[in-house]
């Protein structure tokens, strides 16, 4: 198991395995009243609790429905959810379709006047048939890569947020140099690896420098950013 170097700390373990976007958000369509979303995204004490309040009386359980698909999403161990920016604006969009269409049968069932029912029904209708154009959201954007046959050049980082996935067939150390000061160590391997990991810098623009003696390898740095 490889010690891996990150703000001057040594530290041995496995990156935990990716949580999937598109297998949380059914968990808590289906089963959000157990709390089998919040275990499944390990966070064993608000899936207990949401287990026993039955989703939150229905609340939690539609809350639960918009924060998976948010841009930020992460699971327990601050893990970003794979999945496409595609996929998330779709689960987006069907979240809000059905709290549209649960709302509008509460309306329906809770007014007494007909028209007043007829009007709330039309304008849901309305709001389902003609919604609202998606706001512009953030993706993963790759702002470098590298590999034994493409050399390292310059990250541009516009947040600072780096994530990195790598996979090097013997020791390796990444650095990123900015235009001054020291250069920053974001990866220390000894001995073949791949795996992933995240760094945070200064916004700048730094140049990438790769040192490895496997003579097979890949490297690649994306940023979470609207992308132009």
């Amino acid at each position: 198991m490889p010690p891996t170097e990150q703000y001057g700390l040594i530290f041995e373990g496995e990156l935990l395995p990716v949580r999937s976007l598109r297998t949380a958000w059914l968990l808590a369509l289906c089963l959000g009243f157990t709390g089998a979303d919040r275990f499944y995204l390990r966070r064993p004490g608000t899936g207990t609790l949401k287990l026993l309040t039955l989703g939150g009386f229905g609340i939690w359980w539609l809350i639960d429905l918009f924060r998976i698909t948010k841009e930020y999403a992460a699971d327990g161990a601050s893990m970003p959810l794979a999945g496409t920016n595609s996929l998330r604006r779709g689960l987006r969009m069907a979240s809000t379709i059905l709290a549209g269409a649960l709302v509008g049968a509460l309306f329906c069932a809770v007014a007494t006047p007909a028209t007043g029912t007829i009007t709330a029904t039309v304008t849901a209708m309305k709001a389902l048939l003609n919604p609202t154009p998606p706001t512009p959201v953030k993706e993963w954007v790759t702002v470098a890569e590298a590999s034994a046959t493409k050399p390292p050049g310059l990250v541009v980082t516009v947040t600072g947020k780096l994530h990195i996935e790598y996979a090097f067939t013997g020791p390796a150390v990444v650095y990123l140099q900015p235009a001054k000061g020291p250069a920053l160590i974001v990866l220390s391997l000894i001995k073949a690896h791949k795996g992933a990991t995240g760094v945070t810098v200064n916004p700048g623009t730094y140049r990438l420098t790769v040192s490895t003696t496997g003579k097979a390898w890949h490297l690649l740095v994306e940023e979470y950013r609207l992308r132009r």
